[in-house]
């Protein structure tokens, strides 16, 4: 016997797929900000042993071409090259006295809008404003940087765009969770991040305390 279909209004159709498309945009914006806080992580601990080892652009420039060849055999799509592997140990040397604070929002950041924050020599006070900014906002790395330009961070100032963030704020998030799946980060081509971010459950998987407890595992 077949199914009876059930009548369904216009609106209460549109009603539903809001919704869906809703839960299914949350569960993006949670894998990104997985995605960064763990790139983030691993990047700060790769940037303490280079830190911790005394190598400098002079006298361990070799170790590090070294590392990065070894490396890349290794892990061939994550774009492991001598120049990252600096940039690593620059974002530990950055933030190694900065405050939880600071980490947590930087966590949550692009790869390509980190290493652009760091070029910048910003306050931490400023690097702060920025860096929760985009977040807020869905900022990519070309805003961040005409905002940077602007010296937003002046005035605590928004940019007076057309945009009405607050009521696009679904889009602006879907555009931070793009930004983060295909930033410039040495992840963001690796196969396991594709994997995680086509899988229709992968949200389910996503540890909540992730980004809060981020700081905490940077001083283990």
């Amino acid at each position: 016997m077949a199914e009876e279909l059930v009548p369904i209004q216009k609106n209460e159709y549109n009603e539903l797929l809001l919704q869906t498309v809703a839960v299914i945009e949350n569960a993006r914006i949670n894998i990104a900000r997985h995605i960064a806080a763990s790139s983030s992580n691993t990047y700060w601990k790769i940037g303490r042993l280079l830190y911790e080892r005394k190598l400098e652009s002079k006298h361990g420039s070799g170790v590090v071409k070294r590392l990065s060849v070894d490396l890349k055999e290794r892990y061939p799509d994550m774009g492991l090259s001598p120049r990252q592997l600096w940039n690593m140990k620059s974002f530990y040397v950055r933030y190694k006295d900065c405050d939880e604070k600071l980490l947590r929002s930087v966590a949550l950041l692009p790869w390509s809008q980190n290493l652009l924050l760091l070029n910048k020599d910003l306050s931490d006070g400023d690097t702060l404003y920025y860096a929760k900014e985009s977040i807020a906002k869905g900022w990519n790395r070309d805003l961040l940087l005409n905002a940077i330009k602007l010296g937003m961070h002046e005035t605590h100032s928004v940019p007076s765009a057309d945009n009405n963030f607050e009521s696009t704020l679904p889009a602006v998030q879907t555009q931070y969770a793009n930004e983060v799946f295909h930033s410039t980060s040495p992840f963001s081509t690796a196969p396991s991040v594709r994997k995680v971010r086509n899988h229709p459950l992968a949200s389910s998987f996503v540890p909540r305390k992730t980004v809060w407890m981020w700081s905490w595992h940077l001083r283990a």
